[in-house]
């Protein structure tokens, strides 16, 4: 078959146009760079090859993308910036008045293959943020985040819509009836807050758990899906408009009827059917293959049918997108499929090609096109952040609170180049740079902005001493404790059980499940108590409940559990837990260690996410933390308190001073009064201490003297021994003769406490959240084979 040829019209320069003969069906493969005597460049240099230049153009653009990112990054800015910043020097503004440059990677030909691909990226990209998003959010949403998602679009669109009165008159600007329409599409396209951008604009700042990461994510979903409606009703309305008010109603009608038809198939046959292939699939098991290969099959079939309604390309993917539950099994399997190559390698493309189109020679401001679009830009953002403002503002949201959110909810991203690229087909050149740069100025400045204006960490500090030391006799003694596996369970119930809970020494146990949050946009926190319905990932905490449960019947009256559930990332898990410690008045918090040895003392498995969750945890808690360390047997849960001296179980202090030490012996008075339990306090001393008295020392021995005259006794199981270790190795010859004694030993962290027992200890230290003490017995060295607990008195009070 005979190729054929068409001529196209190329703007070469301002004052010059080219013809270019363009070879169609293009070539796909190269002959080689041989055939043409080793000259790489003439290979399909001219774009009669498309593949050979698809390649370099993804090569070009991953590589300046990474290059700017790994410069721009150390200054907070998003790797969005990065992308556009990539496609500006790779187009016809900079490196495209080359012209050997420009034959190859700007031909008309590779323009179009490479707009296809990244098309398609785009589009599977927004139905996987639609498997992502939960859309039960809007249905029970709370009234500030749904006044001020509603709000947040409205008002400032209608200003938008007003100003256009304004911006029309013939005497300010003389514009046409198609200058006009795509004000219109300015409007609309300005006032959306789109989820996608917000989602991974909190995910950047960590921000996602937060108590504004939240409402900003439920105001976003509102915010978007009245957008997204809005948006199909208008490009309906245009397209009768065009085709006159009597040939066009019947289509419009049809379309519309044909839109509902499709949404309402989506709502009671797809979202069935995605709910009986998780019951098909085992728990703990992976979704079958087919299943995926065929949700996809559909997500490419209903691209199809949103162009057979006339409609944006991504209507019906993201539509569909919406159907598939969020989060496992379902959800995290598409995501964990496809992600990657979508939001890694064609999304980042995707911008970076939109961009490339750009050259700002062809932005003017004498225009009265650019002055009508920046005029109607600036009105539009001043709104939308008013329009976010107000509401909650009338919600009784502080004001630095309220102007954040403002800034969050009016931030422009991937989603708002995306409509520019495939929706706004009738933009001009000037128009389409200078809504480009717009959305490159606000993704540069606003998650600046957001960084510097809020700290979450501000409201764990300034408050009142919650730590054990303070507690008065016989008070509730309220306890955080997080689990993330399994094996964390059993260690964290039997050293509650240790804690001696009774009628007159309660406690108050909050349990916190935390799963790290995958194929899901949005972060979860359930309350138990409140809700009893099931929810996908509350399956996941069916034995942290029945655990924790059966805990409570053992000890009635004396325990009450309140468990939760975190679905949330990795990096802001800090967020959930502290917050939950501050909102539940909690004295201690108990952390599980990231490391998991097996029987014979040999490491089983180690979380490095786990341990950074940790150090965060220990700079941010508003209560006491203790890591616990589980590298033995802890107590049988449930042993009655007339056990037997054989059976008791045996705890050991070590006390060097300090207040992460007295709080540690707080801690371990209250387990001395459960006659099962034996405790002894080792206190290391150095012969020079008393030389030098201090407050903290005169803190230190006081009480000490309190728990010998509360305990210490010839018919208790508690003991108080002194041992002199004038430095480091003595220190640690003593411990080593006593770890294996007891099966639980307690320490203070003692952070920045240089002494002279730990003297050159902690040039060996392989874990500082341990303290120095923790850390040493904890290490393969001394193969110790009880639990430890690491105790730090909280950081955070009034002065």
């Amino acid at each position: 078959m005979k190729n054929l040829s068409e001529v196209l019209w190329l703007n070469v320069t301002e004052d010059n146009m080219a013809l270019v003969c363009v070879e169609i069906p293009p070539r796909v493969h190269s002959a080689g760079i041989w055939r043409y005597g080793g000259a790489v460049l003439t290979s399909g240099g001219d774009g009669s090859s498309t593949f050979p230049v698809l390649e370099r153009q993804m090569g070009l653009a991953f590589f300046t993308t990474q290059i700017l990112h790994h410069i721009l990054r150390c200054f907070g800015i998003p790797v969005f910036v990065s992308q556009m910043l990539a496609g500006l020097i790779l187009g016809p503004g900079v490196l495209g008045n080359i012209p050997s440059y420009a034959k190859f990677m700007l031909s008309i030909v590779s323009q179009n293959v490479i707009g296809t691909l990244t098309l398609f990226g785009y589009s599977m990209f927004l139905f996987l943020i639609g498997v992502k998003m939960d859309i039960s959010i809007v249905l029970r949403t709370g009234r500030k985040a749904l006044y001020t998602g509603v709000f947040a679009s409205l008002i400032p669109l209608i200003l938008s819509l007003l100003s256009l009165k304004f911006l029309t008159q013939p005497k300010l600007f003389q514009l046409t009836r198609k200058d006009i329409s795509n004000l219109v599409f300015s409007a609309i396209t300005n006032s959306q807050s789109s989820f996608p951008v917000i989602a991974c604009l909190l995910g950047e700042l960590r921000l996602l758990t937060s108590e504004l990461g939240r409402l900003g994510l439920s105001s976003a979903i509102v915010c978007d899906i009245l957008s997204l409606f809005l948006r199909s009703f208008t490009r309906l309305a245009s397209r009768s408009m065009n085709k006159g008010q009597t040939a066009g109603l019947i289509p419009t009608l049809q379309t519309a009827f044909f839109m509902l038809v499709y949404i309402f198939a989506v709502v009671y046959v797809a979202r069935p059917a995605m709910n009986w292939i998780i019951q098909q699939t085992p728990k703990g098991k992976p979704v079958h293959k087919g299943y995926l290969f065929f949700i996809m099959l559909v997500a490419l079939i209903t691209g199809l049918f949103s162009y057979w309604l006339d409609q944006f390309f991504y209507f019906g993917p993201f539509i569909f997108g919406l159907a598939v539950p969020d989060g496992p099994p379902l959800g995290s399997s598409l995501i964990q499929r496809y992600d990657f190559m979508v939001s890694a390698v064609l999304l980042p493309l995707f911008v970076t090609s939109n961009v490339l189109l750009v050259n700002p020679k062809d932005m003017s401001f004498q225009s009265h096109v650019v002055k009508a679009n920046a005029t109607l830009l600036l009105v539009s953002t001043a709104a939308k952040l008013v329009g976010t403002f107000v509401p909650a503002v009338f919600c009784k949201m502080p004001l630095m609170d309220a102007l954040v959110l403002s800034l969050i909810l009016s931030c422009k991203g991937v989603v708002e180049l995306g409509n520019l690229a495939t929706d706004g087909e009738t933009l001009d050149n000037e128009v389409y740079c200078l809504m480009v740069f717009a959305i490159l100025i606000n993704a540069c400045i606003v998650p600046l902005l957001v960084k510097h204006l809020y700290k979450p960490s501000r409201k764990y500090a300034g408050y009142q001493q919650r730590n054990v030391s303070c507690l008065r006799p016989n008070s509730e003694l309220r306890i955080l404790a997080c689990i993330h596996r399994q094996d964390n369970i059993s260690a964290v119930i039997n050293l509650l059980d240790a804690c001696c809970p009774t009628k007159d020494n309660p406690v108050g146990l909050y349990v916190l499940h935390l799963i790290q949050m995958f194929g899901q946009a949005t972060p979860l926190f359930i309350s138990h108590r409140m809700q009893r319905k099931t929810i996908s990932n509350c399956a996941y905490s069916e034995d942290v409940l029945l655990s924790f449960f059966n805990f409570e019947r053992d000890f009635c009256e004396a325990v009450t559990v309140h468990p939760f559930t975190a679905v949330c990332p990795s990096d802001s898990m800090h967020e959930d837990i502290c917050t939950l410690a501050l909102d539940r008045l909690a004295s201690l918090l108990i952390l599980p260690f990231h490391r998991h040895w097996t029987l014979d003392g040999s490491i089983k498995s180690q979380d490095p996410t786990i341990r950074s969750l940790n150090i965060s945890v220990l700079e941010r808690a508003p209560c006491s933390v203790g890591i616990l360390v589980n590298r033995g047997p802890l107590r049988q849960q449930g042993k009655s308190s007339s056990s037997s001296q054989a059976l008791q179980y045996k705890v050991a202090l070590i006390f060097l001073g300090g207040e992460d030490d007295r709080e540690a012996l707080a801690l371990t008075q209250r387990m001395a009064a459960d006659p099962s339990i034996s405790l002894t306090v080792y206190y290391l001393t150095a012969s020079t201490d008393s030389d030098v008295p201090d407050w903290g020392r005169i803190l230190d021995m006081e009480s000490l003297r309190n728990y010998k005259e509360a305990h210490v006794s010839d018919d208790r199981y508690a003991f108080y021994t002194e041992e002199v270790a004038e430095n480091g190795p003595q220190t640690v010859a003593i411990l080593r003769n006593i770890v294996n004694q007891y099966e639980l030993l307690v320490v203070g962290r003692r952070k920045n406490m240089e002494t002279s027992q730990t003297s050159g200890l902690d040039e060996w230290s392989e874990f500082p959240e341990l303290g120095i003490v923790g850390d040493m017995i904890a290490s393969d060295d001394f193969r110790c084979r009880c639990s430890i607990l690491v105790v730090q008195k909280q950081q955070y009070t009034t002065s």
